[in-house]
């Protein structure tokens, strides 16, 4: 296994030795950090200048003031020197006069290089999202993500701060709708490299993020010294972005490229988006050639991320592609009690069934339904029974099973499969429209409560017998698992529907 370098922590903040904390801070080093984040803006300050970088004024000769740097890594200093050095230094003289600028490696100042995301506003949390190191057991550097979940203030006084750990996969629930997925995931941790790439897919809220964080914890703990790098497909792009226009460049391609393992979330984002498609492709062949294991997740499959390049497709197809259904009842019942269980929150039996069954969409959902029980028993004094549940949980249930409509499914049945807006309920015949018009006849039988009358109305004034002859239809497509025309592309009958079902759960 080789030591993976990478970028620098962030958090919202740094701290500074005079008492001067964050952009906002007083004192020298206050006024240091508002101003080099006016001079880089708040969001890339935020994203290169975060905990890993301590911030302190000390008195030099001749009345000079030395202005440290304190970064928690030799890679991380000299990479941050040199992408931001004249920056630094501009900011020094305004704040200080006569000022040196000097950056250390390693210095007790500096904060473990972490990387951690404030729960703030979303900006904060979308710039906390980036490249990191933190030394693992073996010494060797690892990238990992977390979360902060204290105020700033605690951050400031030097108070411990909670962080919440990667998700393991033995607190992941698996069922039908996951299974796959799972057994491709520990594959992938235990032999690196075999299943490579994995890309595992499916709609919001299913566990894709959950899979990524737990392969990389499985795999270091299997990999003595082995380095992971996890990253949302955003922090890749930014941190690529920055690093070309900053003469980075070799840092970032060795943070990727000597990882044992990388795994990128949001494949989607990178759609449209050349010049990081290229870097991407290019990172990708390297990490393939040497073995090294590489994960991605998104909330489609391959066939639907054009924008991609049919080059990058092809090497993803050459791995594992897995599917991720949404939960079902079993999945759903299992994380309810799984998570009131981890909190020591005691859930009857009635509940966790009323939750499992009403609350079907996707885990957050349910976690959001517990976060709900959990605070009106505290706040009432009294422990979680089906009543309460049922009056408490009420607009959500309601958000949950909101009514699909006919025209939510005729949306869904274009966006899916890239036709006009319309063309399902014009009088054409072709077997490009017609197809895709019966599929929606059929989805509006299974998602709506609309007559069979007002079903053909909608689609081109049909009657119900046309309605009644499509469901057959497709009812027999699905039974011989046939391949079907839709648009100008053809598709295996059950992904198609899923397809669908994925854009109408989306809203």
């Amino acid at each position: 296994m080789t030591k993976a370098l990478a970028s620098v922590e962030i958090d919202s903040g740094s701290t500074g030795r005079d008492g001067g904390t964050g952009v906002g801070g007083t004192g020298a080093v206050g006024r240091i950090v508002a101003a080099l984040g006016e001079r880089l803006g708040t969001d890339r300050y935020e994203v290169w200048f975060g905990g890993s970088v301590t911030i302190s004024v000390e008195p030099g000769v001749a009345g000079a003031a030395v202005v440290c740097l304190d970064v928690a890594t030799a890679f991380s200093a000299d990479w941050l020197r040199r992408a931001f050095g004249a920056d630094v230094e501009a900011v020094a003289r305004k704040v200080c006069g006569q000022a040196t600028v000097v950056w250390r490696a390693g210095a007790v100042g500096a904060q473990p290089a972490a990387a951690v995301a404030q729960v703030g506003p979303a900006p904060a949390r979308q710039a906390a999202r980036a490249l990191a190191v933190q030394p693992s057991r073996s010494g060797e550097a690892r990238a990992v993500r977390g979360a902060v979940v204290g105020p700033p203030a605690e951050r400031e006084s030097g108070a411990a701060v909670a962080r919440r750990p990667q998700a393991a996969l033995e607190a992941f629930v698996v069922g039908p709708s996951n299974r796959m997925a799972f057994a491709a995931v520990e594959l992938g941790a235990v032999r690196p490299g075999e299943m490579s790439p994995l890309v595992l897919h499916g709609p919001t809220g299913v566990g894709k993020s959950h899979l990524l964080e737990g392969v990389c914890r499985r795999f270091r703990e299997r990999h003595a010294g082995a380095t992971t790098l996890l990253l949302s497909a955003e922090q890749f792009t930014t941190s690529f972005l920055q690093s070309l226009h900053g003469s980075g460049l070799p840092g970032f391609r060795r943070a990727c490229r000597q990882a044992d393992l990388l795994a990128i979330d949001d494949l989607q984002f990178f759609v449209g988006k050349r010049a990081t498609l290229m870097e991407l492709q290019q990172t990708v062949d390297s990490l393939h050639r040497q073995g090294r294991q590489l994960v991605f997740a998104s909330d489609r499959d391959l066939s639907s991320l054009d924008g991609l390049g049919a080059d990058l497709v092809t090497r993803l197809r050459g791995g594992m592609t897995a599917r991720i259904e949404p939960p079902d009842y079993d999945v759903r019942r299992g994380i309810v009690a799984a998570v009131a269980t981890q909190r020591g929150f005691g859930l009857p039996e009635d509940v966790i069934h009323y939750v499992a069954t009403h609350m079907t969409r996707h885990a957050r959902e349910l976690i959001g339904a517990i976060n709900r029980l959990e605070a009106t028993s505290h706040m009432l004094g009294l422990p979680v029974s089906l009543g309460m549940a049922e009056e408490a949980l009420a607009d959500l249930v309601r958000s949950s099973g909101r009514s699909v409509r006919l025209a939510d499914i005729e949306r869904a049945v274009c966006s899916a499969f890239g036709l006009e807006a319309g063309s399902l309920q014009s009088a054409r015949r072709a077997r490009t429209v017609n197809h895709p018009r019966m599929l929606a006849m059929y989805l509006a039988r299974r998602h709506t409560s609309s007559a069979l009358a007002e079903i053909g109305s909608y689609f081109g004034r049909r009657s119900h017998s046309t309605v009644i002859s499509a469901q057959k239809t497709v009812d027999g497509w699905v039974t011989k698992r046939s391949r079907i025309v839709l648009a100008d592309a053809t598709w295996d009958v059950e992904e198609a529907i899923r397809r669908v079902e994925d854009v109408l759960r989306a809203g």
